[in-house]
């Protein structure tokens, strides 16, 4: 039990909380020490417990996520993963400049969930390992023919990792894709979006034909040429969420 993951929830949708209660505890790696529906107990009850992570709804009766987030400080502030299924472009911004480790659209799966908190869970404890998603990137990035001194291998990595976890984001490439690589690495979206391309480009000229024959099928010809940034980002999400079984919503 000591080197489980510490979980609050915080969401008015008691049975959605529930659910993921029973789906975290589950996994063996998280204890979930405290729920509340209402946004005003949260800030006392993150003092009294504690959590490692806070999963916190943006949308709460008596104090709503962002207030929250404003007013969170402390030695014990725990990472936040935040969840809403109205959210816009600039309230994510906004969250993301709070603080927030991870913004996540709902309605999401439950086993998507679990191991987005998988990956946060490796920033908030070393010693907890996420089953294989970082690795299994890296993996075939390298084998698709992306070196690893170029820039924009780290953020391609980011961006397909990002994608598994919601692949709804595949099609806000440039709005929410982009903008969230380029504040986890602290720059800008139009550099995010030409670094990506030219790791692409790295990739067609120097890979191998067959390997990427198997990724991209019809997509490697001299007609069609090479695929856009969201083209593969997307053939390569799919196949890593088909290798990890993670279920759409």
């Amino acid at each position: 039990m000591d080197n489980r993951i510490k979980i609050m929830l915080a969401d008015a949708d008691t049975d959605a909380c529930s659910m993921l209660q029973d789906a975290l505890e589950k996994t063996g790696r998280f204890d979930v020490v405290a729920s509340t529906g209402d946004g005003s107990e949260v800030l006392s009850l993150v003092s009294r417990v504690k959590p490692d992570i806070l999963v916190l709804d943006l949308v709460l009766p008596g104090l709503d996520g962002l207030n929250i987030m404003q007013r969170m400080e402390g030695d014990n502030v725990p990472m936040v993963l935040m969840t809403s299924s109205i959210a816009n472009h600039e309230t994510i911004a906004q969250a993301g400049d709070l603080g927030v480790a991870m913004f996540i659209r709902k309605p999401y799966s439950e086993t998507a969930m679990v191991d987005s908190l998988l990956r946060l869970s490796e920033k908030a404890d070393p010693k907890v390992h996420a089953p294989g998603l970082e690795e299994l990137v890296t993996s075939i990035i390298h084998e698709v023919g992306v070196p690893a001194h170029i820039k924009g291998y780290q953020y391609v990595r980011e961006a397909i990792m990002i994608t598994v976890e919601n692949m709804d984001v595949i099609n806000s490439v440039t709005k929410i894709l982009y903008p969230e690589v380029a504040k986890r690495y602290h720059t800008t979206p139009s550099r995010v979006e030409r670094a990506i391309r030219h790791a692409i480009e790295v990739a067609w000229d120097r890979g191998d034909l067959e390997t990427l024959q198997k990724f991209f099928g019809y997509t490697v010809s001299n007609a069609k040429g090479k695929p856009t940034n969201s083209e593969f980002i997307a053939m390569i999400s799919d196949r890593i969420r088909l290798k990890l079984k993670i279920a759409t919503a």
